[in-house]
């Protein structure tokens, strides 16, 4: 049923003319951002080396004028310097609701204090050294700023470096590779500004202790300085004067102007004047909704499924219908923060949160990511059939031993437990660690828990009717982690994908080849080693033709803890190619081979003294 529809349409090429333009200022305004940053970077890194000393300071300084005093350095640093505030009011002013999470208010607010302590570096340096030709070298410029001017100075180098980072985050923090570099990334972010400080402090006072004449300041370049000074401001907060009463004026207008219906599935029915985009709209009612990267299409967090009205929209711009092309999007659906309704529409939230204040929308957890990780998935066999035997308080007590040494054993290796059930449990390794030192410390927990096994049936073997036994399955590869949340349940981590899915198949394999650990050869691969007491194996996995290589352990493998600790990511290569020709396997049915026992009280052989050929399974 559509609804009704109300009032005038706007053209639909207007809206897409008013698409392209948002897309390409977004994008200039993400280029100029970087170029100031960059420039940024390599002045405050300039500054560091002033712990070194004042003179090392001005060498450094002869490479970085090299780069941004030449012709196309100048035009790229003072055409950003112009283009990127203009387009970041261009953007502040497209706002149609100025509630937002309290870190977009901050970089606004940034954005807006930093020319008041800018426009005097910028004249009292730049244009005042080209004008009067007086020396812009370190040892000249620290002793007009310091110490009068310290305070400033270094209060205008955290506002830049702080507005630079909250920019470079919101860009990042969609990636899935950012959570590996999230915490070096923080590092150097911290790291920079505090030895550029340290490196100003200590050149500065260098530099006033020089035996130099003091410097000449005539009339006419105070004169100049303050016009210059004057000038730039007024311009600047001129042009924020207009732009506010560019918003007044248009804020008055659609308010008088006819409105239009928004239908918000399970959130009810509002009606509004055009021109807020629907993430704007879900700010503005309070609607949870989910914002990762705070409405700069650079995600798809906030993407909804049009019902009704989507004929009307206009067509995506090219940086949405790029991501929605990225996440193989449905018809009909769109990027909430994107699409501003002109006629009468009805949305569903796809990926809402809960609402963490009457101000504020909840944005996805940052931790969320894809990552390569070695998941672990282990159950006790014949549990049935012992539970009926046992009474319920030993049953219990057996299971809470049972769980006590599991999760010893993986927290041992640098492991985490996902998930609990029944008999059996999950567990992920590489959440801290490198691949390498992740297999390893995977194979090495499951030797441990398949030994705490065999302790736990010496200690009950008077009240078990039947040997605990345990298959372990164990396999590399990509997997999503993060975390659900509810009120009634709390918050828990979890680890989802076929990485898992795999390695719960190799642990139901053990069954059939009467082995306690089926490890897949990806996994050994990553690890960089071999296991004598390794069978090469075939496991057919469901919803694959051909089977995947494995290896069985029928005893618990040896690992030293010198190897665990010393393992190296050179296996990496080689779990490639064993993951192709995995990939490239027989196809064939599997049978039902055990893996051979090995007799008691003899030498293990070896794979060279076996050299088994692999077994279907």
């Amino acid at each position: 049923m559509s609804l009704p529809q109300t009032g005038t349409k706007r053209s639909p090429g207007f809206d897409a003319g008013m698409n392209q333009v948002s897309s390409w200022s977004r994008d200039i305004r993400l280029v100029s951002g970087f170029i100031l940053l960059a420039f940024a970077t390599t002045h405050f890194l300039n500054h560091a080396v002033g712990i070194a000393g004042l003179a090392a300071m001005e060498q450094v300084q002869e490479w970085r004028y090299a780069i941004w005093h030449s012709w196309p350095g100048t035009v790229a640093l003072y055409g950003a310097l112009i283009v990127h505030p203009l387009f970041a009011l261009v953007r502040v002013a497209q706002r149609r609701t100025f509630r937002m999470p309290v870190r977009e208010i901050l970089q606004i607010a940034l954005g807006l204090a930093i020319p008041l302590l800018l426009v005097d570096h910028i004249v009292s340096t730049r244009i005042i050294g080209h004008y009067f030709h007086i020396d812009e070298s370190y040892h000249a410029v620290l002793r007009r700023l310091w110490p009068g001017h310290a305070l400033a100075q270094s209060l205008l180098l955290l506002l830049v470096w702080t507005h630079g980072m909250i920019g470079l985050h919101f860009i990042l923090r969609s990636r899935d590779s950012y959570a590996r570099w999230r915490d070096p990334f923080l590092l150097v972010a911290i790291l920079i500004p505090v030895l550029a400080l340290i490196g100003f402090s200590v050149a500065a006072r260098e530099a006033v202790q020089m035996a130099l004449p003091p410097e000449a300041r005539s009339d006419a370049r105070s004169a100049m300085s303050n016009w210059h000074e004057m000038w730039v401001k007024s311009s600047f907060f001129g042009l924020v004067g207009a732009f506010a009463i560019f918003v007044a004026f248009r804020e008055f207008r659609v308010r008088t102007t006819r409105a239009i219906t928004v239908r918000f599935v399970g959130h009810g029915v509002r009606k509004v004047v055009p021109g807020p985009t629907v993430l704007e709209l879900f700010r503005r009612f309070n609607i949870p909704h989910a914002a990762l990267c705070g409405g700069r299409a650079r995600c798809a967090t906030c993407r909804v499924l049009v019902l009704d009205g989507a004929d009307e929209l206009p067509a995506p711009g090219p940086n949405e219908a790029k991501l929605l092309r990225r996440i193989s999007a449905p018809p009909r659906v769109r990027l909430a923060c994107q699409i501003r309704p002109r006629d009468d529409l009805q949305v569903q939230l796809l990926l809402a949160s809960k609402l963490g204040s009457a101000i504020r929308a909840v944005e996805l957890d940052s931790s969320i990511a894809r990552r390569g990780l070695t998941v672990m998935v282990a159950d006790l066999r014949a549990f049935s059939a012992l539970s009926e035997r046992q009474l319920p308080h030993e049953l219990i007590g057996l299971l809470n031993r049972f769980f006590d040494e599991m999760a010893q054993a993986i927290i041992a290796h640098g492991g985490r437990i996902d998930a609990l059930y029944g008999d059996g449990f999950m567990a992920v390794f590489g959440l801290e660690a490198s691949p390498a030192k992740a297999a390893l410390a995977s194979i090495a927990a499951a030797g441990d828990i398949v030994r705490a096994v065999d302790a736990l049936n010496r200690e009950f073997s008077a009240a078990l009717p039947l040997p605990l036994r345990i298959g372990i399955g164990i396999h590399t590869g990509q997997a999503v982690v993060g975390a659900v949340e509810n009120d009634s349940l709390g918050r828990h981590e979890i680890t989802v994908g076929e990485t898992v899915a795999i390695a719960s198949q190799f642990e139901a394999a053990t069954r059939r080849v009467l082995a306690d650990i089926v490890v897949s050869e990806t996994t050994v691969a990553v690890t960089g080693r071999s296991f004598a007491e390794a069978v090469p194996l075939k496991v057919m996995i469901k919803g694959r033709d051909a089977p995947m290589a494995a290896y069985g352990f029928a005893r618990t493998p040896r690992i030293d803890a010198a190897d665990e600790a010393d393992a190296v990511d050179a296996g990496a290569v080689a779990a490639q190619g064993a993951t192709q020709d995995a990939g490239n396997g027989e196809r064939r049915a599997p049978t039902e081979t055990p893996i051979p026992a090995k007799p008691a009280g003899r030498r293990p052989k070896t794979q060279a003294d076996q050299k088994p050929e692999n077994q279907d399974v």
